[in-house]
């Protein structure tokens, strides 16, 4: 799959642009800085567009064939592939020029902080007053682990089929520890060559997924563009609440996201949770849909078309056009390997059935052929939006400073240097109104910055109010969370205290469910709209003195017309940037650590302890109507909710009140602070741009006397060769436009 972007025609023209100021300022070099600005702008906006990333989310349900898809589109098996579920955390593939895989691991204080959280819901006596946090390189508190594990009271502790999170985490930490020790020391692995491959055990096992912080690779894919990064991301309907929070973090950084279904399985009630979650998030216009065909399942093209037809109905009422392809992406993935040379004999085999039916081949090549044309013209979108946004105007106004310059220079070339002199005296006095409207804008930005900035803060606290309906949701379950009682008192040997850490237990994992999704959504959802409300506001700030800036332009631009230099007044762009690439959303992470004293306190509180069981006993046998054993089980342990719900909502503002500080002095005030500063910086820019280095260019001009016709030869040459490359920048942004 090809792709030529208008990207990169952009950076043919920049290419073209740096050359000619470089011959500018061959010309006159006493005019140097006006030409450092320029190659200053081309050179960063060239690296910028060399260093920008087109971020692609591949998503779906658990085994629907994501990382299939993957290796379909980088020609290669990168991924592994198999039976159970695979992809333990988000693999980031970018194509490059080597092959290398880049593991970076979680810092060991954050390791030893997940580990303790998790073995304070663990009920056992052999936690209580350890001196210490329990440290997985001592060989005694591996072994402390691995019997708190396997112990009679944890099998307990985690039955009723409910699959206990803090559990698996401890066990994968455990089983995996010895293997990545010495990895986790050094922060990161590089695997270079055939080595590379090793990291499919690292990224597909839990137990060594558990210790991995980002996982990149880089590989050959001439077909693919470089500044591309695929994300094959864990399914949407992982039983691990973690891998959702992943999925939903990395999709707040992507441009594109590739929705992949399973033939076999169709859409479900999971798929269209997640599809109403991503438009939630804004994905809803940047989404393409592949029906993943297994082509043995399905018996004739018909069969295949129907179910397309199906599902994109389906579809229709999430995303009122779904783009749709339907194939199969391990016949694609085994073609491509084939034609490499690579496939196994089975494999080799299993092409040949499929092609037996010319009908659903031939389906599916149509299908992979046009989703190679929808993905390439979606990635050119993305990139034009982008380039339209910020790079082609700054290139263009790079152009068109240097095209005037030029003539100016030819104009002045017949003129003496007491003329030189004059003009530059009477532009100069009219360039001071200029000066002081671009002080007023900085002094304007500059309290306007304050304001909102105060302004969102109020916002964020109304925000996460008790009286908000966001942390009112979180609340509101706290407050009413109720358990499911038949379930909890189905077995009368339980001990009630390992009933009492089961119902923590389920009450914390629906809570952290519920924060980790729902309410990271609808932060998702008011960070974009005051994002929305805050760019609006900087343009109406703006606006009143950009067209004081216009109109003094505008006077500047007859001044010099009437001194016979030739020129337009230009018309400036309010530029706001996009929001920078480091800035990232900050997201609600609650956690929950009871500890021992507070389990003591429930315990204490809710009725069921030594004394209150004694005096439930006396009753019984002196026949004073003792409550029969279930209920008192289940007024016990309602007490227990009760004085769970009440620590939980406590804990749970405190959590509230930390991460609203952190989306005030993390995310706001840093966007309100760049935003300001980019709105000022672009029209500098434009400015310095267009506005002649008056002083520099009289004295190249007057230093010039003996070469006079040398330089008119040479600039004759290179005027029409500036304005050339202004006019296909023109064309370009008004094609842009356009699309």
């Amino acid at each position: 799959m090809s792709v030529t972007t208008p990207p990169g025609e952009l950076a043919g023209e920049i290419t073209h642009l740096l050359e000619l100021t470089q011959e500018w300022q061959g010309l006159f070099p006493q005019a140097a800085e006006q030409a450092r600005h320029w190659r200053h702008v081309l050179e960063e906006v060239r690296t910028h567009l060399a260093e920008e990333v087109v971020r692609v989310a591949v998503v779906g349900a658990v085994k629907s064939g994501k990382s299939t898809l993957v290796n379909a589109l980088m020609g290669r098996e990168v991924l592994k592939r198999g039976a159970g579920i695979l992809t333990a955390m988000i693999t980031r593939v970018r194509p490059g020029p080597e092959e290398r895989a880049l593991l970076r691991f979680k810092d060991p204080d954050l390791i030893a902080g997940e580990i303790q959280q998790a073995l304070n819901f663990l009920p056992d006596a052999r936690l209580e007053n350890r001196p210490e946090p329990l440290d997985l390189s001592r060989p005694q508190d591996r072994e402390l682990l691995a019997a708190l594990l396997a112990g009679q009271e944890a099998a307990s502790l985690w039955a009723n089929g409910s699959l206990n999170q803090n559990y698996v985490l401890l066990s994968a930490y455990l089983a995996g520890f010895s293997q990545v020790q010495e990895a986790v020391a050094r922060g990161q692995v590089e695997l270079t060559g055939p080595e590379v491959q090793r990291h499919q055990e690292l990224v597909t096992r839990e137990e060594l997924a558990i210790y991995l912080a980002d996982a990149l690779l880089t590989l050959p894919a001439p077909d693919l563009p470089p500044w591309l990064e695929l994300g094959d991301c864990q399914g949407s309907d992982s039983p691990l609440p973690q891998h959702l929070t992943q999925v939903l973090a990395y999709l707040l950084k992507c441009d594109l996201a590739v929705y992949v279904i399973s033939s076999r399985m169709g859409l479900r009630q999971a798929d269209f949770q997640f599809l109403q979650e991503l438009r939630r998030m804004g994905l809803g216009e940047h989404l393409l849909f592949v029906l993943n065909l297994d082509l043995a399942d399905h018996k004739d093209a018909a069969d295949c078309e129907a179910l397309a037809a199906r599902v994109r109905r389906e579809l229709t009422p999430w995303v009122p056009t779904p783009r749709l392809c339907a194939f199969s992406a391990l016949e694609v993935l085994l073609k491509r390997r084939r034609e490499a040379g690579g496939l196994e004999p089975q494999e080799e085999a299993l092409l040949a059935l499929w092609q037996a039916d010319p009908g659903k081949t031939g389906l599916s090549r149509r299908g992979w052929e046009e989703f190679q044309l929808l993905f390439r013209r979606s990635l050119e979108e993305v990139r034009a939006r982008r380039q339209a946004g910020g790079a082609l105007p700054q290139v263009l106004m790079v152009a068109r400073g240097l095209a005037e310059q030029v003539e100016w220079a030819r104009r002045l070339l017949n003129r003496d240097a007491g003329a030189y002199r004059e003009l530059a005296a009477r532009l100069q006095a009219r360039r001071q109104p200029l000066a002081a409207v671009r002080v007023s804008l900085h002094q304007t930005l500059e309290g306007a910055s304050r304001h909102l900035g105060a302004e969102l803060k109020r916002r964020v606290d109304a925000f996460l109010s008790e009286q908000g309906s966001r942390e009112a949701s979180l609340i509101s379950f706290v407050l009413h969370y109720e358990p499911d009682w038949e379930r909890l008192l189905a077995n009368p040997e339980e001990p009630l205290r390992l009933r009492l850490y089961r119902l923590f237990q389920e009450f914390q994992q629906e809570l952290l469910k519920l924060a980790g999704g729902e309410f990271n959504l609808q932060v998702v959802e008011f960070v974009r709209r005051q994002e929305d409300w805050l760019r609006q506001e900087l343009r109406r700030i703006s606006e009143p003195l950009m067209v004081a800036l216009e109109e003094t332009l505008t006077l500047y631009y007859r001044e010099t017309s009437a001194l016979g230099l030739p020129g337009e007044p230009p018309t400036l762009r309010l530029e706001l940037p996009p929001t920078p690439a480091g800035l990232e959303i900050p997201l609600l992470s609650l956690t929950l650590e009871p500890g021992w004293r507070w389990a003591g306190e429930v315990w204490l509180r809710s009725g069921v302890g030594v004394l209150e069981r004694l005096w439930q006993r006396l009753k019984a046998k002196a026949g004073w109507g003792s409550l029969e054993p279930r209920r008192q089980e289940e007024r016990d342990l309602r007490r227990a909710l009760a004085a769970i719900r009440h620590w939980v909502r406590e804990e749970l503002r405190v959590q509230l009140v930390d991460f609203g500080e952190r989306l005030k002095f993390r995310y706001f005030l840093p966007l309100v602070q760049d935003l300001a500063r980019g709105v000022e910086e672009s029209l500098d820019r434009q400015l310095t741009s267009l506005l002649t280095d008056l002083e520099g260019l009289t004295q190249a001009l007057s230093h010039g006397e003996a070469d006079r016709e040398g330089r008119r030869r040479r600039l004759d040459s290179l005027a029409p060769r500036v304005r050339l490359v202004e006019a296909r920048l023109t064309s370009l942004a008004a094609a842009m436009k356009r699309g």
